[in-house]
């Protein structure tokens, strides 16, 4: 039988470096609201594939999306702007991972960038029938790293407390 991602051996743990999930793609005409800026729901789905990027990676199989804890709009991305999704995994449960989004805005012909997004999502690996499965703990190795994971951690405390 043909190896399956479910099939595959994930590792006890994994450093922060290793789940990190990158899209980028222009916004084009097509993904306009009516202002001319990238639709909500077009920005919601890229930010949704960034961090299936991270948390596949980081599970070393199938992920699917639990949560949309908030994404914060900061700044109109328009058309014609570069738009990339840059995905962390910043904590992780039994089989869930919190993934921080960071979206930015490029005007590529002058380079300039701008941070534009943020969003919080909750990811949990599964296994081929869809149940949750362990993922590898998550290593801190920075102090930059070390301080994501401790926000995440008190970001999730606060959540379970509201909820």
């Amino acid at each position: 039988m043909p190896e399956t991602p479910a099939d595959v051996t994930r590792p006890e743990s994994r450093p922060m470096s290793h789940s990190r999930g990158e899209i980028s793609t222009f916004v084009m005409p097509h993904m306009q609201n009516l202002l001319g800026d990238l639709f909500g729901g077009q920005l919601m789905a890229l930010v949704d594939q960034a961090a299936a990027i991270a948390a596949i990676r980081h599970a070393a199989g199938p992920c699917v999306t639990a949560s949309v804890h908030r994404l914060d709009f900061h700044e109109a991305i328009p058309v014609g702007a570069l738009v990339t999704c840059i995905a962390t995994v910043d904590f992780v449960g039994r089989s869930s991972m919190d993934i921080g989004v960071e979206v930015y805005s490029e005007e590529v012909s002058t380079g300039v960038r701008r941070h534009t997004h943020s969003a919080k999502v909750v990811f949990v690996a599964v296994d081929r029938n869809r149940r949750p499965i362990k993922v590898p703990r998550l290593v801190p190795e920075t102090d930059e790293e070390r301080e994501r994971y401790q926000r995440a951690e008190r970001y999730r405390e606060e959540y379970r407390r509201i909820r």
